[in-house]
Parts: C-alpha cells; sequence; structure tokens
C-alpha cells in the first residue's frame, strides 16, 4: 500500500528524528526555532492515553467523541500534576480527529500518535526559551480504521500500530516508513500491542475475535496463537517481568487479568479478578517489571504485585468519575491516570 505523506510548508523531507537533531545541532537552514503558536483553547472532554518521558514530562491525548465533529488534540505539561489545566500546559495541538494511544517515540521530544481516522501522525516539541510548541512533521494515512495501538519495540528501532481494520504495521523509526504489513492480523479490530521487552522481532497482539498471537517476524509463518477464548475475550496484553521473559498478562472483557506463559499454552499460572467490567490498559512498571497497573470500563485504578506465582492487589483508587483510559508510570512509586472525566490523578504508592 502506498503512504500519503502531508508535509507543512516548504520543509526539507527528512524523518522527524533527522529534523529534530538539526534543530538541536543548529544546523537547520533558519538560524532561530520556529516555535508554532497553535495550543487548543481546551481539552477534550474524553483523555484516552498519557505518556511520560526521561524527564518526567506528561504527554496528553484527548478526544471529543460527541457532537458533529469528532476531533482531538495532544497536551504536553513540564509535571504531570499541572494536567489538564490548559493555563499550564507548556505546549499542545490539535488533530483532526480522536487519538486513542500515543507515545515520546525517542522518550524526550518526538512524539506519535495514532488516530480515529487511521493516520499516524509524527510531531516534535520545539523549544526557544521560555516559547515552547508542538509541529506536525508528517501524517501517514496508512490504516483505513481507527489505529487502537501504538508500541514501541525495546531498542525503538521499530514502531507497531495496530487497527480496527484488522491490520498491524510494523515501522522504521528512523524513515517513519511500514517496512512490513501484516493483514489480515486478526479476524476482527486489534485492541492491544505487547512488544517483547528484549526482542525487537518479537511480540504479542490481542483482536475481538477472541485471539492473543505471539509474532516472531523471523519466521516465515510469523504468527502462533497462545491463547483463544470466545466467550469472555481478551482486551489487552503486556509482558510482565520475573518468569524468563515469557510471561504475560492478559485483560479479559470479565475484568480478570490472567497471567500465562508461552511455555505453556493450556492453562494460566494464576488468575486476579481486578475489576466487575471489561478491563482497556494494562501498563507494567518499567522499574519493578513484576508490579502493573489496569483500568477498563470502571471509574477504578488497580495495582497488583506477582508475588511467588500469585497475584496479589497492591493498590486500589476510585477517585475517577468516569471510564479510566490513560495509564503511564512516572517512577517507580508514582502513577498518572486519566480518564473520560476530563481528569488526571496522581497516584503515590
Amino acid at each position: 500500500m502506498a503512504n500519503t505523506v502531508e508535509e507543512e510548508g516548504d520543509m526539507e523531507v527528512n524523518s522527524p528524528a533527522q529534523q529534530t537533531a538539526e534543530m538541536d545541532a543548529g544546523t537547520s537552514p533558519q538560524t532561530t526555532i520556529t516555535v508554532p503558536d497553535n495550543t487548543p483553547c481546551q481539552v477534550d472532554k474524553y483523555i484516552d492515553f498519557l505518556a511520560v518521558n526521561k524527564h518526567g514530562h506528561l504527554l496528553m491525548g484527548s478526544s471529543s467523541l460527541t457532537g458533529r465533529y469528532w476531533g482531538g488534540s495532544i497536551w504536553y505539561y513540564n509535571d504531570p500534576a499541572l494536567a489538564p489545566d490548559v493555563e499550564k500546559c507548556r505546549a499542545g495541538f490539535e488533530t483532526s480527529s480522536g487519538v486513542a494511544d500515543g507515545l515520546f517515540m525517542d522518550n524526550d521530544k518526538l512524539i506519535v500518535v495514532g488516530e480515529d481516522c487511521g493516520a499516524v501522525e509524527f510531531l516534535t516539541v520545539c523549544e526557544d526559551g521560555e516559547r515552547c510548541g508542538i509541529r506536525s512533521q508528517c501524517r501517514i494515512d496508512e490504516h483505513l480504521d481507527a489505529v487502537h495501538s501504538v508500541k514501541l519495540t525495546a531498542l525503538g528501532k521499530s514502531l507497531l500500530t495496530g487497527s480496527a481494520d484488522m491490520s498491524i504495521r510494523v515501522w522504521d523509526c528512523e524513515t517513519c516508513l511500514v517496512v512490513r504489513m501484516l493483514a489480515p492480523a486478526h479476524a476482527q479490530m486489534v485492541t492491544s500491542l505487547a512488544p517483547h521487552p528484549t526482542n525487537e522481532q518479537i511480540f504479542l497482539s490481542c483482536g475481538l475475535d477472541g485471539n492473543v498471537l505471539l509474532w516472531d517476524l523471523r519466521t516465515q509463518k510469523p504468527a502462533s496463537c497462545v491463547y483463544r477464548d470466545y466467550s469472555v475475550k481478551p482486551e489487552c496484553v503486556a509482558w510482565l517481568g520475573g518468569g524468563g521473559e515469557k510471561q504475560y498478562l492478559v485483560g479479559l472483557q470479565s475484568g480478570e487479568v490472567a497471567l500465562r506463559c508461552t511455555d505453556d499454552l493450556n492453562h494460566n499460572l494464576t488468575s486476579l479478578q481486578t475489576l466487575s467490567r471489561p478491563l482497556y490498559r494494562i501498563a507494567v512498571n518499567p522499574t519493578k517489571s513484576t508490579q502493573f497497573a489496569v483500568c477498563g470500563n470502571d471509574s477504578r485504578v488497580v495495582v497488583a504485585d506477582a508475588v511467588e506465582g500469585s497475584l496479589r492487589l497492591r493498590y486500589d483508587d476510585d477517585r475517577h468519575k468516569d471510564f479510566v483510559r490513560g495509564l503511564a508510570w512516572q517512577d517507580a512509586d508514582t502513577l498518572v491516570s486519566s480518564g473520560w472525566d476530563t481528569a488526571v490523578v496522581v497516584h503515590k504508592l
């Protein structure tokens, strides 16, 4: 499939990483950095995702899911505790449609978001002294339906996107182009992706067809089914540390989290009932790899630990007033959550 790239102005055809490097090194044609002044006037009601970079800065994505036009916006804050106040944001950017997932591509200033229209947009945070803005580097209409999951592989060389068009795309981070298209990856929409913690070629995916697939891009037939349930379908997946890089979590529509191993396809190692409604997202603590947080179609945020072969509840919070959608770890003991109540909550464990 051909990629459609929309360039802004008279910009050189370079990848976002190259353009950011030029600006930081002062080698761009302009001697001063042009900081765009395009921050939207308000945060959209439904906050769908959060991401935190190495400096502790927060990226927040929100969508407008009611009204005639379903737009979206992304927001950049120096401190998660300041979100979602528009007056205290560092920069903002309005997208052409809703945004379900996004991340810092280089753990610093490069951003990638997946949009409801099927586009994947690459952006850069531009700073010039006290002034800050977000500029779109390129927007690629690659998927045919909403992008539900955007994930970066372990070494940061590749990007994975999963969509309601039942496909998965593998992107090269240097060129920001698709290098492999897996279509159809599932028989229904792809809801979640989980790159392997150390291997660039291995990842998990789950879809509304009831399957969790283990992908190995080095093989001729890359997909193998490691979990299947047509009645209580999986909604999200994540790798869990402490199990020799073979253990993973499956979040189900029943609100249960199952701990499984790629060596045993028949049984769960253990499970934990975290919510009473369908799960939406699992966020593993990057510092404590046996600890994870979950959220779903509920106002609760739950944190659990994998201890001695069992899953144990550690933290339960009910400060949100609507469905929780975004989860991000700021540090080892600080979790940030967001939801459809237009609220961002900082949890100290």
